[in-house]
């Protein structure tokens, strides 16, 4: 099925036009399609034990909820925080505020303390929904809360011991409430959806997502995405959390768009991945971060070909690993790039089965992206330079990010070169090859500059992770004051997690890479830890790793005299 196509059959459907509310939409498919189950909810895995909610329920429910927050006195306009864990509860609630136009801040459930205080407080929420076994968190910073005016707490699962404090509400007797509908009238330009970047560099920023963007640039790319999973028994599976934009935005709302069963799980399980997939015999799911490499590193099994998925949705994964991955598991695993605050932009494989190993993909019909440098000068074939992409006049303002109450920001992310022409920033290093298709490099802020080389620290990375003794690890600039010495640039330092039961010395490592990097790549600093920082979505949170910095058990190569070869 085309994209035109499929666009065509979902707006007539859904008698979608310029003025479609979200409400509108979520009534009539339960209307039109009220018995089919849209969302499949797997609570305990191991206990045999799910749920099934069919687009009715999704109305009903939403409802509710919207009627709940209107009783307590949140209005059009007023927002509420969302630090929630995978669970149907969490789609209830997000569905009920964007009926009435209430803003949702989707949390990462991660934080904790003052990276939680920030954001809850920055986005001006008027109630925070959390889970119970978040609860202390929340506890441990309310007094710094002033705006939150209800707690919301979702009691499924709750031990028994378990004793709802005073003053807060049971997300569950909160939503007791009327499942009619609401008469609220909501205004395209209203926002209807915060999320924050993980703060890799810096203080989180919150892109914000408006109503308009439903039916506009955000929905069109939902529904190219839906149209390629739209087929006959397609079934779309998740494991990475709905607060994050791939969760989100590439499955459960494409997948309630397009009409294509959902199946949720609470979290990245690489022990039980498969066995899911296969139980509910899943089609398509999608993978970030390090999950392709856990994947692998599981022990191999006679039925790992033995499930109905076609093909993965990929993002950065090391190209030395894709063909293995494709062959142990029997499908295709397909690269693609975008970004929560990326202005709509992407680039894909388009399902080609031919696309090169490692490559992002390349920008749709109609779409000009090109590698830049600093100045906005187009730079040539395999050069490593900042990914832009063309902003045409007619779209800036569908383009345009605003990050909340962070306009500085927000102009920065649009930039016009010598000869007029528009171009949105990435922030992402990249390679377009000679016949168009883009390879990542690092994010730019992520990049390492020694002794006038500038080095991607996911190359060095990628090379570490290919030795049999590591699992993962991680590689950023260390500063010469931070050492006590007296240089302005990096030198490179890499913290490395050991499979289990593995041990490893630093020479062994170097001796490794020697001929795997250029001699400006090889690390200096090394240190073996149990773990890397991460975020939920299972990015590396290498600012802590730099604010940690050289300790007395990092191994130094110059100190310890270890000669690289040049």
């Amino acid at each position: 099925m085309s994209f035109e196509t499929f666009r065509k059959n979902l707006q007539e459907k859904n008698n979608i036009t310029p003025t479609t509310s979200f409400a509108d939409l979520v009534k009539r498919k339960a209307e039109v399609i009220g018995d089919k189950v849209y969302l499949t909810f797997v609570r305990d895995f191991d206990k045999d034990i799910d749920e099934t909610y069919t687009y009715r329920d999704m109305h009903l429910q939403s409802n509710r909820v919207a009627n709940a927050l209107l009783k307590v006195g949140l209005k059009r306009g007023d927002g509420i925080s969302l630090y929630q864990i995978n669970s149907p509860e969490f789609l209830f609630l997000l569905f009920g505020a964007w009926k009435i136009g209430i803003y949702v801040v989707l949390v990462n459930t991660g934080l904790k303390g003052d990276g939680l205080q920030y954001i809850i407080d920055h986005s001006d929420s008027k109630l925070l929904a959390t889970h119970w076994s978040l609860l202390d968190n929340c506890l441990n910073i309310k007094d710094q809360l002033p705006k939150i005016e209800h707690v919301l707490v979702d009691m499924n699962e709750a031990l028994e011991d378990f004793k709802l404090p005073e003053g807060l509400i049971s997300l569950q007797k909160f939503m007791d409430a009327s499942d009619e509908d609401t008469d609220v009238k909501i205004d395209p330009n209203d926002m209807a959806t915060l999320i924050y970047t993980s703060g890799t560099t810096g203080l989180p920023k919150a892109t914000t997502f408006f109503h308009r963007g439903m039916y506009g640039i955000t929905l069109l790319g939902l529904m190219l995405w839906a149209s390629r999973i739209a087929q006959p028994g397609s079934k779309l599976y998740t494991c990475l959390p709905l607060f994050h934009g791939n969760a989100l935005q590439l499955c459960a709302m494409p997948g309630y768009y397009g009409e294509v069963p959902v199946v949720l799980s609470k979290r990245f399980s690489a022990s039980r991945l498969w066995d899911i997939v296969r139980k509910y015999e899943v089609t398509t799911f999608n993978v970030l971060g390090s999950m392709p490499q856990y994947l692998m590193k599981q022990p191999e099994r006679p039925n790992d070909k033995d499930h109905k998925v076609v093909y993965v949705g990929s993002a950065a994964a090391p190209k030395e690993l894709v063909r293995d991955f494709e062959e142990r598991f029997g499908l295709k695993l397909f690269e693609g790039y975008g970004a929560v605050d990326g202005g709509g932009f992407s680039l894909g494989a388009g399902g080609d089965p031919n696309a090169p190993v490692g490559s992002m993909g390349k920008p749709p019909e109609g779409t000009i992206a090109e590698i830049m440098d600093d100045d906005l000068n187009i730079l040539g074939t395999e050069t490593v330079g900042e990914l832009v992409f063309e902003v045409k006049q007619d779209e800036k303002e569908q383009r345009k990010v605003s990050y909340y109450k962070n306009p500085e920001a927000s102009a920065a992310r649009i930039q016009t070169a010598a000869d007029g022409r528009m171009w949105f920033l990435t922030g992402d290093l990249a390679t377009r090859g000679e016949n168009g298709w883009y390879f990542f490099v690092d994010r730019k802020k992520d990049s390492i500059r020694r002794r006038g080389e500038n080095i991607a620290a996911w190359s060095i990375e990628r090379a570490i992770n290919l030795h049999d003794k590591v699992l993962e690890s991680a590689a950023y600039g260390i500063k010469g004051h931070q050492v006590g010495e007296d240089y302005a640039e990096d030198e490179v330092m890499v913290a490395v997690v050991l499979q289990p039961n593995q041990t490893m010395e630093a020479e062994e490592l170097l001796d490794y890479l020697q001929d795997k990097l250029a001699y400006f790549q090889i690390p200096r600093f090394i240190d073996f830890v149990e773990a890397l920082p991460k975020s939920k979505v299972h990015r590396i949170m290498k600012r802590f790793l730099k604010e940690h910095g050289v300790t007395e058990t990092t191994y130094d190569r110059e100190k310890a005299g270890y000669e690289v070869k040049r």
